[in-house]
């Protein structure tokens, strides 16, 4: 089986059985993005301690590669400090803008790679990312 085709089975279970997808309830504040053009509407929140991203959730509805990219992008911020997340969001958003950058910012974002090809699918990709990114602003404003 080719790398696409490992990498497609990977984002579909992401969006068969997300990670940590469910109630925000409990999170310290919860951001929310939405895609008209594709319908996808996603809500971010993190919990976080000592400045470090102790949960990341997300709940919504969406098409598969914004489901999927919800549920991976949880699984690589969980744990990490409030400046690694941004670096990481800001290396993805890089890697998808720039088509001759060949590796991934991360070995397990690898499969978000084969939607690169498809320009118009990179918002179904960033929307999470950018939710995320304006619940860390939310987070160091209350700081």
């Amino acid at each position: 089986m080719s790398n696409d085709g490992v990498y497609k089975e990977v984002l579909l279970d992401h969006f068969h059985n997300p990670r940590n997808k469910g109630k925000l309830d409990d999170m310290d504040i919860v951001r929310r993005g939405s895609n008209p053009r594709c319908g996808d509407e996603i809500e971010v929140g993190i919990a976080c301690d000592n400045e470090v991203l102790e949960t990341v959730r997300f709940r919504g509805r969406g098409c598969s590669i914004c489901l999927a990219s919800a549920s991976i992008m949880t699984e690589c911020t969980t744990g990490l400090k409030l400046q690694q997340a941004r670096q990481l969001i800001a290396q993805l958003q890089q890697w998808f803008n720039n088509p001759n950058s060949e590796m991934p910012p991360k070995e397990n974002l690898a499969a978000l790679g084969t939607i690169r090809q498809h320009p118009a699918r990179k918002k179904c990709v960033l929307l999470a990312w950018q939710a995320l990114d304006e619940t860390l602003d939310g987070i160091e404003d209350r700081n």
